[in-house]
């Protein structure tokens, strides 16, 4: 009866050890696991994340990114005006269909070349006539620099012979060139030199972008 009695109560007291233990071990496991989640929610300070592109997110700008996350600051804008400092002829026809374009007392003289200016049909400014041009490049700064305000025109510079004499003669064509400011900004740079060819008219331009 005794020995039945001593049985039970070692029973019931394994029973409650293994209990505990059972509880512990849950215990400790539910520790673990929380430990691994704070672990895993710390912020990886030690890598960069793949998604981030620098570069120019104002899409008004004319080096605009559209892959862009982050804006760097290197943003470029249209610019408003263009100022034309010295045109500069380059080469061009030194005779008129075969003809010397002057003839003197002395014969056949080279031609006194001027430039003219438009915007569109009208003029805008000339130059007095450099005489007798023999040798090129030919430098006109005379009435410049110009401002053009409005990109979207066509501008001409047209360069004539000067064969008018106290209102006396006609003034010969001699070539042109032209161009649209807006068509000459691109989203790679903006150039401060133009040149342009045309029918045999060489002709460079200084020019400056105004914001």
């Amino acid at each position: 009866m005794t020995n039945t009695k001593t049985d039970n109560l070692f029973f019931l007291y394994l029973g409650k050890l293994i209990i505990v233990k059972k509880i512990l071990l849950v215990l400790t496991l539910t520790a673990l696991i929380f430990a691994c989640k704070k672990e895993d929610d710390k912020p990886n300070t030690n890598t960069t994340s793949t998604n981030t592109v620098e570069g120019c997110t104002d899409t008004i700008a004319i080096n605009f990114l559209a892959t862009a996350t982050i804006d760097d600051g290197s943003c470029e804008y249209p610019p408003s005006a263009l100022k034309l400092s010295i045109i500069t002829v380059n080469s061009m026809p030194m005779t008129n269909n075969g003809s010397d374009w002057d003839i003197g007392i002395l014969g056949s003289e080279n031609p006194d070349v001027f430039y003219v200016l438009k915007e569109g049909d009208g003029d805008i400014v000339s130059s007095s006539s450099k005489d007798n041009i023999a040798t090129f490049p030919i430098l006109f700064t005379e009435n410049l620099p110009y401002t053009i305000n409005t990109l979207s025109k066509e501008y001409t510079i047209e360069i004539y012979d000067n064969d008018e004499i106290l209102g006396v003669g006609e003034n010969e064509f001699i070539g042109s060139c032209s161009f649209t400011p807006n068509e000459l900004i691109t989203t790679l740079s903006i150039n401060d030199e133009l040149n342009i060819i045309n029918n045999g008219v060489d002709m460079t331009l200084d020019i400056e972008w105004l914001q």
